[in-house]
This record gives structure tokens, C-alpha cells and sequence, in this order.
């Protein structure tokens, strides 16, 4: 069967690498590089799937080969950027929760409706992670929302731990214990580890062993990813539920290389962040109220705002349902409680690519890096612009006049019937060549043939 399946396979690998590898040359209304100034009238100009050159349209001549998307009357911008998300899993493993060893790769499901959502709202890459309430969890993976298998959609695998001090089954205490006493037991393994390697050659040496032979045994494989963490030689993403965490949470990042993924209720703890010198992931929810004990006068809490004026860098996340699904939302809300709109850009660019070390590829519009883009309607903070295209890498993968969900919902009345057949159906319907006009139900009968006529006479 694999002997079967290994030209199919290579062929449809060589068809794509042919589409990324093609030269296209957005023209833009204006473009928004993130990292430098706004360019009316621009070009962004990609090639292998990579951006080749950006500036003025004046200063770039297009090549006769490129494929030309015309968004002269558009807004362009970098893909976003979402450092943690536990979208497009098909279950997450809460149940077990000391399993450093395995990856968030064997339960993302390509066919999610949540990774096409990502590419109607313009999301480009996608850190996965497993769920908050594990304790050491599983490795998470960098994807791109396009694809027909996770091979296909991988961006970067083995991304670091996911790591939680939210409490479960038992209180905040127990749970810190918990975690400590995982690691201490990994810390253990290792120096009982060295100690017998050292052992080894101590007798190699004494001539107990032969010169010839060798040490052959290997760390435990289900340890493996643990003994990395301990050795900075990969991250952990620790989430941190609220304030009362933040300080075993510090204490922990003093030994280990760990990306903070905070809960909502952090406000406290924003002067604390700011000493660990690095950017936090903010939850999906940064913005609620809180009643005062004393006056039960009720006040606005703007997590991202507070970040923002004690200097820590923070990235956006997207929920998984209602408004903070919405990048425009979570936008919109920074802006409104006085964020600069530029560092509100940067939170869904910038800022989660150096979470993931991907800056130098990802997260703005400059030669060199990846040619991820997204073209809207309008303006990225305005309610009523629309991702209009979706480029990653140099290929189109979304265009929202072929987007079947949108065309399902926004049909004309006159396809009610394939609606009721879901958006497929309607996608099908939308293709179909119009039907030929039916006879005109009035007394005007069509002509009919001769032998028609002939028949009637006789009848008669």
C-alpha cells in the first residue's frame, strides 16, 4: 500500500511546493508593516514563499511572471500571532496529568471548524498547547491553520512543556507540592543517572570494564522532555490562575526557562511581572469588574492596560467562543481603555513571535521573513472591515468570496433550500450553472413541434 501511496504522496508535495515557490505581488492601499512605517501605495512582492521586497509601488517593478493580487483599495498587514491557544484539539488531556513525555501534535484535528475560523479572522500561526489544568502536560506545536494533515500544518514541533499551578483536586498548596515533587523526582533520575555513568568509567578505568565497550544506556524516554526543562534546553509554559500563584511562579522561573500564560485575576501582581524582564500571554478575558469589599462600588479592571503603563510586554489570546474570539474585539478593548494602538497591534504580532523565538519569520512585514499577510477591508480596528484575503507563506489560502460559511449565511433568499442543506450545499449551489428559463405561465402557450400539431388535429 506504501509503495502505492508514495508517488501520489510526493506528487501532490511537489504541486505545492510549485504554488509557494510562484511570485506574487500584492498592491496595496496601504500597508502596515508593524515594525516600520505605513506605506501608502505599496507592494509587498513574495517569492518561495518568503518576502522578496516591500516599499513604495513607485520604487518596485512588479515581474511579468507574478501572480498580481490587486488590493489597491485595501489594508495589508502580517498574519496574527496567537503564543497560546488550546483551539483545534480534538480533547484535552486533563485527567492525566504528569505526562511530560507526550505531544499536543496526536490530538490536534486538522478538519477543526476552529482553524478555519482562524483564517476568516486572519490568524496565520498558532501555538497549541495542551489544557491549563495539567501539571506537567505534554510538549505543544506551532501551526499554521492550513492543511490536510498536521504534517502539513506543522510550523515547529516540540515547543516546550505546558506547565499549571491551577489547583485541581486539592487547594493551591497542594498543587505547588505537587509540582515541585515532579520535578525533584526528574532531578533525582538525573544524578542517580550520572552517578552510574561516572561508576562506569571509574571502573572502565580500573580496568574492571573492557577499554572497548561503551556506555549504551539513554535517558528514560518518558523523562526525556522533563530532563530538558531542567536543562533550559526547552521552555515551559507555565499558567499562572491568579495573583496568589504569582510568587511561586517567580521562584520557579529562577531555575527554569518558562513563558508566563496568566490567568484574569492578576491584577495585583503587574508590579511583581514587571521584574521578571519578559513578556507574559494575557488570558482571553483582560477586561472585568471587581466590587470593593468595603464601598461594593464596583470598578473596572483592564489587565493589559495595567501591563502596559508598569512596561511588561504582553501578548493577546483568542477564547474559544463569544467576543474575545474575535482579534477585533480584543483589539478594540485595548484601544478603549487607553492603550497605544500600535503596542495593541504589536500584542497580536511582534510581541507572541519572540515568545515563540520566531521574530526573525513571523509577526511583520520585512524582506526575509515568511510572506504571511492578510488583506482587509479597512482598517484592523474598524467594526465593519473584513479579512478579505489570507496569504501564508506565499499561497493563498483563504479568500472570503469563496468562503462557503459566509456564503451560507449571507445568501441571497433565493437559496433557501440548499441552506437548509448546510454550507456545502449552498458552496455547490453558488457554482451551479443557472438553469434555463422555465415557459412563461400566461395564455401564450410556447410553439409546439409539427408532429405535435399533427397529433391534436386528429385527436379533433
Amino acid at each position: 500500500m506504501n509503495s502505492r501511496l508514495l508517488p501520489a504522496a510526493t506528487a501532490a508535495l511537489l504541486a505545492l511546493s510549485a504554488t509557494s515557490q510562484d511570485q506574487i505581488a500584492v498592491k496595496a492601499g496601504k500597508i502596515l508593516t508593524i515594525t516600520g512605517p505605513v506605506i501608502e501605495n505599496g507592494v509587498v512582492l513574495i517569492q518561495n514563499g518568503r518576502i522578496q521586497k516591500v516599499g513604495k509601488a513607485a520604487d518596485i517593478e512588479i515581474p511579468w511572471t507574478a501572480k498580481v493580487i490587486d488590493a489597491s483599495d485595501k489594508v495589508v498587514l502580517p498574519t496574527w500571532v496567537l503564543a497560546h491557544s488550546q483551539g483545534g484539539q480534538r480533547g484535552l488531556n486533563e485527567n492525566m496529568q504528569n505526562v511530560p513525555w507526550l505531544s499536543v501534535a496526536d490530538a490536534i484535528d486538522p478538519g477543526s471548524v476552529y482553524f478555519e475560523d482562524c483564517l476568516r479572522n486572519g490568524v496565520g500561526t498558532i501555538h497549541v498547547l495542551p489544557g491549563n489544568q495539567t501539571l506537567l502536560g505534554g510538549s505543544g506545536m506551532v501551526v499554521r491553520p492550513f492543511g490536510r494533515t498536521v504534517e502539513d500544518m506543522s510550523v515547529a514541533g516540540n515547543t516546550g512543556i505546558k506547565m499549571s499551578l491551577l489547583a485541581s483536586g486539592g487547594g493551591r498548596l497542594q498543587q505547588i507540592r505537587k509540582l515541585r515533587r515532579a520535578l525533584e523526582d526528574v532531578r533525582e533520575y538525573m544524578a542517580d543517572f550520572d552517578r552510574r555513568k561516572a561508576e562506569f568509567a571509574k571502573e572502565q578505568a580500573a580496568g574492571a570494564i573492557p577499554a572497548d565497550k561503551k556506555w549504551t544506556e539513554e535517558y528514560d524516554r518518558t523523562k526525556k522532555p522533563a530532563i530538558d526543562l531542567l536543562n533550559k534546553k526547552t521552555k515551559g509554559w507555565l499558567f499562572v490562575p491568579s495573583v496568589a500563584e504569582v510568587d511561586e511562579a517567580m521562584r520557579l522561573g529562577q531555575n527554569l526557562d518558562l513563558m508566563f500564560v496568566l490567568g484574569q485575576n492578576i491584577d495585583e501582581a503587574t508590579a511583581v511581572l514587571a521584574k521578571a524582564n519578559k513578556p507574559v500571554i494575557l488570558d482571553d478575558v483582560f477586561e472585568y469588574f471587581e466590587t470593593d469589599e468595603e464601598t461594593q462600588k464596583e470598578r473596572k479592571v483592564c489587565t493589559a492596560k495595567l501591563l502596559a503603563d508598569a512596561g511588561v510586554p504582553f501578548a493577546l489570546s483568542l477564547g474559544l467562543a463569544g467576543p474575545t474570539s474575535y482579534p477585533w474585539w480584543q483589539l478594540g478593548t485595548c484601544v478603549r481603555n487607553g492603550i497605544d494602538r500600535r503596542q495593541a497591534l504589536e500584542a497580536l504580532t511582534t510581541v507572541p513571535a519572540r515568545l515563540l523565538g520566531m521574530q526573525d519569520q513571523i509577526g511583520s512585514i520585512a524582506e526575509g521573513k515568511l510572506g504571511n499577510l492578510q488583506i482587509l477591508t479597512g482598517d484592523p480596528l474598524q467594526a465593519t472591515s473584513w479579512v478579505d484575503t489570507v496569504v501564508l507563506e506565499g499561497q493563498v489560502v483563504y479568500e472570503r468570496s469563496k468562503d462557503p460559511r459566509l456564503q451560507y449565511l449571507f445568501g441571497d433568499e433565493q437559496n433557501k433550500a440548499s441552506k437548509a442543506a448546510g454550507p456545502e450545499k449552498a458552496a455547490e449551489k453558488a457554482t451551479e450553472k443557472p438553469a434555463e428559463k422555465a415557459a412563461p405561465a400566461t395564455g401564450d402557450k410556447p410553439a409546439g413541434t409539427g408532429e405535435d400539431d399533427k397529433k391534436k388535429n386528429e385527436a379533433k
